[in-house]
C-alpha cells in the first residue's frame, strides 16, 4: 500500500509552523554554542580565577567546550532511543526546553569573584547539562522535515534545519554585537553581557509553543501504529546491525560529517576567536564579520535547498568540495595577514559553498538510514564523529600551528577535509527512499518482536 505523502494534507498555515518547528530548536542549540566562541573573553574572566593577561583562560573555556562535546554522543545514544520509541515531537519539545534553559542559567550564574572556585564548576556542569539534550536536536528535527515532506520537497523541507543552525549563530552574533557595543558606549553596565544569555528565555517560550502544535511525524506514526511499541534497546541493537551490516554506507556518511564539522568548527568558533586572540581584533569587529557573513549564508540555506529537490544533491556538494578546495588556502592567509575589509570579502565567497553544504547536508543524512533506526543511527554516528573532530581540533591546530610555524596551516586541514567528504561523497550509495525503509523496517520489526 502506498503512503500518502502528509504535506498534501497540511495546510499552508500548518506547513509554516513546521518549517519553524525544525528551525527553533536548531537556533536555541546553536545560539548557545557559538557564545561559547564570541564570549570566550568575557567568560574566561568572570568564571575563571583573575588573571593579569587577559587570555589566560580562553584555552580553560575552550576545554569546556571540549568536555561538553565528549557528553554529547551519550545524550544522542539515549535520546535519539527515545526519538525511535516515542516520536520525534515529543524529543523535540524536550531538547529545546532543557537546552534553552541551561543557556539562561549560564546567564544568571555567580562569577568567581562572588563564590570562588564553585562558579566555575557550575559553569562546567550546566555546559555538560547543555549538551547532553542539545546533541539530539540536529538528526530528530532534520528527521522530522524529512518525514512531513513530499518526495519532491525533502531538500526544501530539511534545509529549515540548516537554516536554524546559521540563523542561530547569526542571532547570537547580532546579540552579542549590540549588548558588547552599548556596553563600549557606556549605555549599559558591563554586567550586561548577561542579557545575551538571558535571550534564550524567548526562544524557550515561543519554540514550545510552536512545536506543541504541529502534528507527529506521520512517518513514525504509520510505522508504530500496528505493533507494540520497540523496546529502546532493541532499537539500539538494530542500529547497530544496521552500520555493522553498511560499513560502506556508514563510512561516506562519517566522511561527509567529518567535511561538515570541519567547515562548521573553522567557520563559526575558530575564526572568531582567532581574530579576537591572534589579530587583536576588537569583540564588536568580530561579531560584524559573523553577522555580515552569515546574513548570506542564512539567505543561500532556503535557496540551496530548493535547488537540492531538481538536482542531484550529490552533484552539488562535489561542487561544493571543489570550491572549498581552491578558496582554504586564501581564505586562512587572509585571516593571517589580511584586513578586515579581505577577510570579509573571502568570508562572503566562501559563504557560497558553505551555505550549499549546510542546506543539503541533513536531507543527506536522514535519508540514508530506515527511518524504524533513523534518529538513533544516524545521531550515533553524526555525534561521535562531531564529538571527536570539534573536541580535539582547536587543541590539535593549535599544536600543529605550532609546529609547522606557519600561521595559516589550518587552511590546510580544510583542503584535507574536502579530500575526505569528496571520497564519502564517491562511495555514498543512493539515499533511502520511503519505499525502502519501509522494506528495511519490516526485517527490524521482526527482529524486534523476537526480543
Amino acid at each position: 500500500m502506498n503512503m500518502a505523502y502528509p504535506s498534501t494534507a497540511y495546510s499552508p498555515q500548518l506547513i509554516k509552523r513546521i518549517f519553524f518547528s525544525g528551525a527553533i530548536g536548531n537556533i536555541i542549540e546553536t545560539y548557545d554554542l557559538i557564545l561559547i566562541s564570541l564570549m570566550a573573553t568575557t567568560l574566561s574572566k568572570v568564571f575563571f580565577p583573575p588573571s593579569v593577561n587577559p587570555y589566560t583562560h580562553v584555552i580553560d573555556v575552550l576545554y569546556v567546550y571540549i568536555i561538553g562535546l565528549l557528553v554529547r554522543p551519550i545524550g544522542n545514544i539515549i535520546m535519539g532511543s527515545f526519538a525511535d520509541q516515542i516520536g520525534r515531537k515529543k524529543l523535540m519539545i524536550t531538547s529545546l526546553i532543557f537546552t534553552g534553559l541551561g543557556t539562561v542559567l549560564i546567564g544568571i550564574l555567580p562569577t568567581y569573584e562572588s563564590i570562588g572556585v564553585w562558579s566555575t564548576i557550575f559553569f562546567i556542569s550546566l555546559r555538560i547539562f547543555i549538551n547532553f539534550f542539545a546533541g539530539i536536536e540536529y538528526v530528530n528535527s532534520a528527521t522530522y522535515l524529512i518525514e512531513s515532506s513530499e518526495k519532491n520537497t525533502r531538500g526544501f523541507y530539511a534545509s529549515w534545519t540548516a537554516l536554524g543552525i546559521s540563523g542561530g549563530y547569526l542571532l547570537a552574533s547580532l546579540t552579542t554585537l549590540i549588548v558588547y557595543s552599548l556596553i563600549k558606549q557606556n549605555f549599559i553596565p558591563a554586567w550586561s553581557w548577561r542579557f545575551v544569555f538571558f535571550f534564550s528565555l524567548f526562544g524557550i517560550i515561543f519554540g514550545t509553543w510552536i512545536r506543541y502544535s504541529i502534528p507527529e511525524s506521520l512517518m513514525f506514526i504509520m510505522n508504530n501504529s500496528a505493533i507494540k511499541p520497540t523496546k529502546k534497546l532493541s532499537i539500539l541493537k538494530n542500529s547497530i546491525i544496521f552500520i555493522k551490516n553498511n560499513p560502506t554506507q556508514c563510512l561516506s556518511i562519517s566522511a561527509i560529517t567529518f567535511l561538515g564539522s570541519f567547515l562548521t568548527f573553522i567557520y563559526y568558533l575558530y575564526i572568531p576567536i582567532y581574530l579576537m586572540t591572534n589579530r587583536d581584533f576588537s569583540q564588536t569587529e568580530v561579531s560584524s564579520l559573523n553577522v555580515l557573513s552569515l546574513s548570506l549564508v542564512v539567505i543561500l540555506i532556503p535557496i540551496f535547498g530548493k535547488l537540492s529537490d531538481s538536482y542531484n544533491k550529490i552533484m552539488l556538494l562535489k561542487l561544493v568540495c571543489l570550491s572549498v578546495f581552491i578558496l582554504a588556502i586564501p581564505f586562512f592567509w587572509l585571516a593571517t595577514y589580511g584586513t578586515f575589509r579581505q577577510i570579509l570579502i573571502l568570508s562572503f565567497f566562501i559563504s557560497i559553498p558553505s551555505a550549499c553544504f549546510f542546506s543539503l547536508y541533513p536531507s543527506i543524512i536522514t535519508e540514508s538510514f530506515p527511518s524504524k533506526i533513523r534518529c538513533t543511527t544516524a545521531s550515533l554516528i553524526y555525534q561521535v564523529v562531531v564529538s571527536l573532530e570539534m573536541g580535539t581540533l582547536p587543541l590539535f591546530i593549535n599544536y600543529l600551528v605550532k609546529l609547522t610555524k606557519i600561521p595559516y596551516f589550518t587552511g590546510y586541514m580544510l583542503v584535507i577535509s574536502t579530500i575526505v567528504g569528496y571520497l564519502g561523497l564517491i562511495f555514498i550509495k543512493q539515499v533511502v527512499t520511503n519505499e525502502n525503509c519501509r522494506e528495511e523496517n519490516k526485517g527490524f520489526e521482526l527482529r524486534a518482536l523476537q526480543k
